[in-house]
């Protein structure tokens, strides 16, 4: 009796350890890691792919030999990420489409008609939302309009726009998978992120009935909702780049087992 009470004890340590130390919860742990049979070949299009983690998820893809479109309104910073990728269609294949969310939809239509056409019109996989907008904290009395508009333009009208012009071409080739980063902060609200919140709340809410209508279309859809990450920029060099890419490593969004019902949200957590 002792000896099994021992082996419990001894197992319950080493989850409780596992989960101090773990990047993500054990839902995610558990999907194991990114196998490259999905990844490669495959056209991802990533928006605010220019740093954090959309620079994180283009280096992680395109090791994986994943065909890239990068998308942000910084084309210089593009040009910058698309020099630092490494794999089997990288850097050579990878393809810059300058994009800003908030240019309405016209502009939005001739984006997506440029990412259908890359690669010989192969057609975009993967769309993988992660362009964000989020202004200093404040009170959410004190929010101005221009904030309160900008932020929703970006988070929350930019990417359902773009999806709806995406999402009849992934219905046409009878395949797509929707990627899309929410937040911690579209689940549980905090002091000074009410805009931020309300348009993460917004998002989830659009994604997950999309994923319900989209179920039995050969369409899946995956909302991502990191906790709070280190964000790197031209000042803080490689050490918060690798404790990001630690999130993505066992990163299970794409493998091919997980569909639109059972693996519909991510909890990332520091």
């Amino acid at each position: 009796m002792m000896i099994l009470f021992l082996i419990f004890l001894a197992i319950f340590i080493a989850f409780f350890i596992k989960f101090l130390t773990a990047d993500a919860d054990f839902t995610l742990l558990s999907k194991g890691k990114v196998k490259r049979e999905e990844i490669e070949d495959k056209v991802i299009w990533v928006t605010g792919a220019s740093r954090g983690i959309g620079e994180i998820l283009a280096k992680q893809l395109a090791s994986l030999g994943a065909k890239l479109i990068i998308s942000a309104r910084n084309e210089a910073e593009l040009q910058r990420v698309k020099q630092q990728l490494t794999g089997k269609n990288a850097p050579r294949n990878v393809m810059i489409l300058p994009l800003d969310l908030t240019s309405g939809e016209e502009s939005l239509r001739v984006a997506v008609e440029k990412a259908e056409s890359f690669f010989d019109a192969a057609g975009v996989d993967y769309m993988i939302h992660n362009a964000a907008y989020e202004r200093p904290k404040s009170t959410a009395l004190d929010v101005t309009e221009e904030s309160l508009k900008a932020t929703l333009d970006v988070n929350v009208v930019g990417p359902i726009s773009l999806t709806r012009m995406l999402v009849p071409y992934m219905l046409k080739q009878g395949r797509g998978h929707l990627v899309v980063m929410s937040s911690a902060a579209g689940k549980t609200p905090a002091p000074g992120q009410a805009v931020y919140s309300a348009s993460k709340f917004a998002v989830n809410g659009y994604f997950h009935t999309l994923r319900s209508e989209l179920c039995r279309k050969g369409i899946k859809v995956t909302v991502v909702c990191p906790g709070p990450v280190e964000t790197p920029n031209s000042r803080t060099g490689s050490t918060e780049m690798k404790s990001l890419q630690q999130y993505f490593a066992t990163m299970a969004l794409f493998d091919g087992k997980n569909n639109s019902s059972d693996l519909d949200q991510i909890n990332l957590f520091p």
